[in-house]
């Protein structure tokens, strides 16, 4: 009983720790005059708010999410591609996505096509120092 309960523990314990990370890739000149704090607000935003639902629907690959904002700042027409079988996965997209409305200015109207990637894997660069040497064991005698 103590093994099976250990092997369950460890399975548990594991699996929490899983993340999907999702990285948020878009043309410089799209959002940076349209969104409120520019490109990299933008992408650190809908990343945040994507990774929920990436988590939630256990999701791997690459996705474009297409939208328009209109002159009153609204988003409209939201499009993932590839489209799914399955449109809950889009629909809690589009959620996230509206989430972040209320950053986008008004007064103009934009086409905006992003780049969604959806990994398991731990990023190259997550914002920890990093520590290198050059020549390792230089001096070292």
């Amino acid at each position: 009983m103590k093994k099976i309960f250990s092997v369950i523990t460890i399975s548990v314990f594991t699996l929490s720790y899983s993340q999907t990370y999702v990285k948020v890739t878009s043309d410089k000149n799209q959002l940076e005059t349209v969104y409120a704090g520019g490109q990299q607000k933008f992408n650190t935003d809908l990343s945040d708010n994507l990774q929920y639902t990436g988590n939630a629907f256990q999701v791997n690959g690459d996705f474009k999410l297409n939208f328009n904002i209109d002159e009153d700042g609204k988003i409209s027409e939201v499009k993932l591609l590839p489209e799914l079988f399955d449109k809950s996965f889009e629909r809690e997209v589009k959620r996230d996505l509206g989430r972040i409305k209320k950053h986008f200015v008004s007064n103009q109207k934009q086409n905006v096509s992003v780049s969604l990637s959806f990994s398991r894997d731990i990023p190259d660069h997550d914002g920890r120092a990093f520590l290198t040497c050059s020549k390792p064991y230089a001096n070292i005698r």
